[in-house]
């Protein structure tokens, strides 16, 4: 065989590259990692986050662009500016990092597996597309991804919402026991549970006590944007790994092209350098693994003239059906002291619309408790008003004991419409364009708008609380999903149920990206037990 840089080269960093990265150089592999953003050190992102006037938090979204602590340079803008070129009738601002690790740095740490029925919702529910693949088949690769990620979890509940037996069916318990309830969640769940309502400990990557190299959490209560003490679990501690055992990481590498030979084998890549100059890398298998947006972005960047609609494109279905979790939220004051902001920012959730003939007609939900305290916003809101002195005082406590924040996330379709594609108008500083997206919901989501709202009611009824703002704007909740989804037919999908190109048999695609469905549920351990069972694959069947 011709002499090749190394035996696999991975594009991106994060948790999906991570993790093949550190199977394969595990198995004695010469693996590249190709990662457009910079290293980044955790005491840098800290520093930054406490020294901006601007804090970051899952209920400030607004001022993000300018408190966001991570990098915005040149060559990898920051998605928090105005890097996303914006085309279709509702918004699709998701944020996302081009740093080493990427963007489980500052997700909030949710790490759920999907239930049966997600994988065959056309055939259930006549709606969106059943999974090549079925829930039994991924299930022991959510366990390896558990411990892989290091989940703290309750065993025996049922994450169906439904208040019945531990569902869904579990072969490994989970690695961790999960955290404490706090206060607020115990109040909520009696007074909620009134009303039929089921609690559910969110399964998450914080560790409850020390395992690997992470301590056990201690609720700093800011896991976005970073977990200040490396208790949350992040990407770099794969790619850390993968080095450990000879992986080779080449950082600020932005890859703009992937080159195919006319039988269909990728021969190699080029990526550009923050100084402009262009590197070329070959290798026997590729693994593009840059998440929902850049991913599909290259594949149609990398046109020529036997490949003019792009590679892995045959279907022309790359970039198509982007999906994520739209969604609205409510705002109540309740007439008692509740405390949110002790420990982690979200764990409890309701999921009694998570699955059930109704999802022939409205999408299913989670309901979260977003268990912040965003007291900066609180004082300034209260100070535009003229309130000052001990006025200030007493009301920022006031607010700061009885404010809640609840945010619906609904299940979206994957719409042929709803897409990425390289911009024709714009480029980034580098040259390269942009990526271009349309998005756009249906009436389905909007049926389950309504269905929403009724629950919000209900909420506020339970718990006696005054609704001080209700936000039904379609909000982004940062879960890219789709544009180079899985199937077994190659005509309407992009790899098989390998998560390998129909095209291209040396080029394999991880990540949430590949997902046919999106259920309800944040979908990074789906996309972790994806690529665990992609990596066996390289090394058992295609033998690498």
């Amino acid at each position: 065989m011709k002499q090749v840089d190394a035996d696999v080269v991975i594009i991106g960093s994060g948790v999906m590259g991570g993790l093949v990265a550190t199977e394969l150089a595990k198995a004695g592999k010469s693996v590249i990692i190709v990662e457009a953003g910079p290293r980044i050190k955790r005491q840098e992102i800290v520093e930054r986050f406490r020294n901006s006037p601007f804090k970051m938090s899952l209920t400030n979204m607004k001022l993000q662009g300018v408190g966001s602590p991570y990098p915005d340079l040149p060559h990898v803008p920051s998605t928090y500016g105005e890097y996303l070129q914006q085309t279709g009738p509702v918004k699709y601002p998701t944020k996302y990092l081009r740093v080493v690790g990427g963007t489980t740095w500052h997700f909030g740490s949710a790490l759920w597996r999907m239930i049966p029925n997600d994988f065959k919702l056309q055939s259930l529910y006549g709606r969106g597309r059943d999974w090549p693949i079925d829930y039994q088949e991924l299930e022991p690769w959510y366990g390896r991804a558990e411990r892989e990620l290091g989940v703290s979890g309750m065993d025996g509940q049922d994450e169906s919402g439904h208040g019945g037996e531990a569902w869904p069916p579990r072969s490994t318990p989970f690695p961790m026991t999960g955290l404490e309830p706090s206060y607020l969640f115990k109040r909520l769940s009696e007074l909620l549970g009134k009303g039929g309502y089921n609690p559910v400990m969110e399964p998450n990557g914080r560790a409850t006590r020390p395992y690997g190299r992470r301590p056990a959490c201690a609720g700093n209560n800011n896991c976005n944007p970073v977990c200040p003490i490396a208790a949350k679990y992040d990407g770099s501690m794969h790619i850390d790994e993968a080095e450990r055992h000879g992986a080779t990481l080449l950082d600020n590498s932005v890859v703009y092209k992937i080159e195919a030979d006319d039988a269909g084998k990728i021969t190699g890549i080029w990526y550009r350098k923050p100084d402009g100059s262009n590197h070329h890398l070959t290798a026997n298998y590729f693994v593009l693994a840059a998440y929902g947006i850049e991913s599909p972005k290259l594949l149609l960047m990398s046109t020529s003239a036997r490949y003019p609609n792009g590679i892995a494109n045959g279907s022309d279905q790359v970039g198509r059906n982007l999906m994520g979790h739209t969604g609205i939220s409510m705002n109540v004051m309740m007439k008692e002291d509740v405390w949110p902001g002790q420990g982690p920012t979200e764990l409890l959730v309701y999921l009694n619309n998570r699955d059930g003939p109704f999802r022939k007609d409205f999408p299913s939900y989670k309901i979260k408790v977003r268990n912040t305290v965003p007291t900066a916003d609180y004082a300034a809101s209260l100070i535009k008003k003229g309130v000052l002195g001990s006025k200030l005082d007493e009301e920022l406590k006031r607010m700061s004991a009885r404010s809640l924040n609840f945010a619906i996330d609904f299940e979206t379709l994957p719409l042929a419409e709803n897409r990425i594609v390289p911009s024709k108008t714009r480029q980034d500083a580098i040259g390269l364009p942009v990526p271009e997206i349309y998005y756009s919901v249906t009436d389905y989501w909007h049926a389950g708008k309504t269905q929403g709202l009724l629950d919000f009611n209900n909420f506020a009824r339970l718990l006696n609380a005054d609704v001080s703002k209700i936000d039904t704007g379609y909000q982004d909740r940062q879960h890219i999903m789709g544009t180079t989804i899985m199937g077994d037919d190659a005509k309407n999908s992009v790899v098989n149920r390998h998560c390998q190109s129909h095209d291209h048999p040396n080029l394999f695609i991880a990540g949430t990206s590949v997902m046919p469905s999106a259920s309800c549920m944040n979908p990074t351990l789906t996309g972790a037990a994806l690529s665990l069972r992609l990596a066996d694959y390289l090394l058992k069947t295609v033998k690498v």
